[in-house]
Parts: C-alpha cells; structure tokens; sequence
C-alpha cells in the first residue's frame, strides 16, 4: 500500500489523508483473514454487558445494514460493510458479498446521495447484482 497515508483514525478529511480504493480492497481482504475482525466487519449489531450506567448494556447497530434495509443480491447475500462519508469524499462504501460460492470485495467511493438516498449502497447492489455466476 503505497498510495495510502492515514493522518487519523476517524477517516474525516485531512489535507494529507489519502488512499485509493485499490488499496483500501486491500487493506479489507487482508484484515478479513482475522476471524475477529471478520466477526466484527460481518455482524448486524453488537450489544455490551451491563453496567452500572447501562444496566440495560448498549446495543450498537451497523450503519450498512440500517441502510440496505431488506434488499439484497441476486443469488448471494451482501456479508457485511462499513459506511462513510465526508464532504470530499462523498458516500463510500467498503463491502463484502458472496454470490454463488464466491466472495467478492467491493469498494465504491465518491457516491452522491443523502440520508435518504444512498447511492453508496445502490451502487454496491448494482454491482454484485451484474456479477455472473
């Protein structure tokens, strides 16, 4: 990866932040060979143990599949994906599907859209939807 340059940790814009969607596939295809992180990267929604302040625990919910709702792909399944957006950047989308009997990575960046469109996640569908088995 030597076109990627994080300057912080939360992802929003820094004049000396950059990647590119080719090695933030990457970066996605190698930490999905940790099974935690692929646990995590996979999950709809995660709930913590109670605590004297929560004794209810905190339940934290993935913004992908909020926004994916009850679509999905033809003859496959999106696995899981992590949202972003920044003004520069526009609604991108870091995803994993499997269709038939293979996984497929995708990254997509730049997307226009707002809360209640979100073209990051209508251009993933589009996309695994024109793969051929």
């Amino acid at each position: 990866m030597k076109n990627t340059h994080f300057e912080n940790t939360t992802g929003l814009h820094n004049e000396n932040h950059y990647t590119t969607v080719k090695e933030i596939a990457i970066l996605l295809s190698n930490a999905l060979q940790n099974d935690t992180f692929r646990e995590i990267f996979t999950t709809f929604r995660h709930s913590t143990l109670p605590t004297n302040k929560h004794p209810g625990g905190i339940t934290f919910y993935s913004t992908m599949y909020e926004r994916l709702g009850n679509q999905n792909i033809i003859d496959g399944k999106i696995l899981g994906g992590k949202t972003g957006y920044t003004d520069k950047a526009g609604l991108c989308l870091a995803s994993l599907a499997k269709v038939g009997k293979q996984e497929y990575i995708l990254i997509t960046a730049g997307a226009k859209g707002d809360q209640s469109e979100q073209y990051n996640i209508i251009d993933a569908l589009a996309v695994y939807n024109s793969i051929r088995k």
